[in-house]
């Protein structure tokens, strides 16, 4: 098997990544993740994990705490989903040896060739699965992809795993492993159609990697952490931590962060800690949503003391500063100012408009825009568009992306839109356009910023 075959094989199974219309309990099917790792003998109980669930923020606050780790000297596993252009960025290993990929975007991808030998083996094993447990359906694209990941970092020997869920939680297959702590990113509407229409409902889907068997501290309860959410889902959180015997620590309440200062480089804020330790920090991610991740990444890695595993606080510093998330707030280019930022819906699109309209006041601003069709396109349309002296329309190379003239253009009230078929096109235009005294943003999905980033690192 090639790797590119390799890919094919993946392709093969049901990718819900590449679908807009079905139901998640009938869709993920929690008994066949839970059922397949018991067949290969469960490679996730001998994994030490950090599970981040949430709807904005899973995959920096994943990296925040992966680098302070790694920071620490440990050799960190991070599974992260979805990708900007490469699969294997989903599959890595941080090591604190390996110091030849650091200025790499995504160092410590799997290697291409432990990734074809993972999926032949598996191969054999999940036909053989499928015979067995018919009645469980086929696994699907995500859960192969995670198992594969499982599998990876365990016959590496990492020393640590952490995880961020691909939708949902309570279904989700990374939650068929048991966490050391449970990180909660701030909770918003997104995928409303398969979550559920309510704050409280979404909010109990991403609660469910708050379980009871999650690994104990040493005085028996689970450990979590949350940033801080709105009241009702803030009560759901209480709820669940309560029933499955955790312990939640909540952001505001047992720890707290204010921002100090900061440019288009970095920022500096104040921490004060679990532990009533204050701290003073700089990290390269902007804006002050980055600030909420951070923080609740020093929360989690505080919380490793429960149980008997402590951080250090220049391991938390160092690993601030070289945690590098492409494609959120990144900016690529200046002289123009081209910013790429993974905004996916109201309460991100909202955020990357405050930061323009901080740090650009007096810019004209272009918006290259493109988003999947099953996103809140109104929400996150009336949040833009104000902002926005001059529009492109586009589309991502993904069967869910929203059709640009007939879908997206609908949702806009100014005149003179452009609209293009592909990034590709949105980019070359941009490029004959664009003055040098003005900043696009490109936005609206990773899709869309992971084609963009491509295309301008050529």
């Amino acid at each position: 098997m090639t790797y590119e075959e390799a890919i094919t094989y993946l392709e093969s199974f049901v990718n819900y990544e590449r679908k807009t219309h079905y139901h998640y309990s009938t869709a993920f099917k929690f008994e066949r993740i839970r059922k397949f790792l018991s067949c290969l003998g469960d490679p996730q109980d001998q994994l030490k994990i950090i599970h981040v669930a949430g709807t904005k923020g899973k995959g920096s606050a994943s990296c925040f705490i992966a680098h302070i780790l790694k920071e620490e000297g440990l050799r960190v596993g991070l599974y992260t989903s979805p990708h900007l252009k490469d699969l294997r960025e989903r599959i890595r290993i941080l090591d604190p040896n390996n110091t030849a990929d650091e200025k790499i975007f995504f160092p410590g991808m799997i290697l291409k060739n432990d990734f074809v030998a993972l999926l032949e083996s598996l191969a054999p094993k999940i036909e053989s699965f499928h015979h067995t447990f018919s009645n469980l359906d086929k696994l699907t694209f995500f859960e192969v992809l995670t198992v594969v990941a499982l599998m990876y970092f365990k016959d590496k020997g990492v020393d640590f795993v952490v995880l961020e869920t691909g939708l949902g939680g309570r279904f989700d297959a990374t939650n068929a492993t048991n966490a050391l702590v449970s990180v909660i990113t701030p909770i918003s509407y997104d995928h409303e159609q398969i979550l559920g229409q309510t704050l409280p409902e979404i909010a109990y889907e991403k609660a469910g990697i708050i379980k009871s068997s999650n690994i104990r501290a040493a005085d028996g309860v689970g450990v979590a952490v949350t940033a801080n959410q709105t009241k009702e889902v803030m009560d759901v959180l209480r709820r669940r931590a309560a029933s499955e015997g955790s312990v939640l620590f909540e952001m505001e309440k047992d720890f707290y962060f204010k921002r100090l200062s900061g440019d288009l480089m970095s920022q500096d804020f104040f921490y004060k800690g679990l532990n009533d330790g204050s701290f003073f920090f700089k990290t390269r991610m902007l804006g002050t949503h980055q600030l909420v991740n951070a923080s609740l990444s020093l929360a989690a890695c505080e919380a490793l003391s429960l149980h008997g595993i402590r951080i250090r606080s220049d391991s938390m510093s160092r690993g601030l500063w070289n945690a590098f998330w492409p494609g959120r707030l990144e900016v690529i280019h200046t002289k123009p100012f081209i910013i790429l930022d993974g905004a996916h819906n109201r309460d991100s699109a909202s955020r990357l408009v405050n930061f323009l309209e901080k740090e650009f006041k007096k810019f004209s601003k272009w918006l290259v825009f493109g988003a999947s069709e099953d996103k809140d396109l109104k929400g996150i349309v009336e949040q833009l568009e104000p902002m926005a002296d001059k529009i492109i329309l586009t589309r991502a190379d993904n069967p869910r992306s929203a059709d640009p003239e007939k879908t997206l253009k609908p949702y806009f009230k100014k005149s003179g839109l452009t609209v293009t078929n592909s990034v590709e096109q949105a980019l070359e235009f941009l490029n004959r356009e664009i003055k040098e005294e003005e900043v696009a943003i490109i936005t609206g999905s990773l899709f869309v910023v992971g084609e963009a980033r491509a295309i301008w690192r050529k």
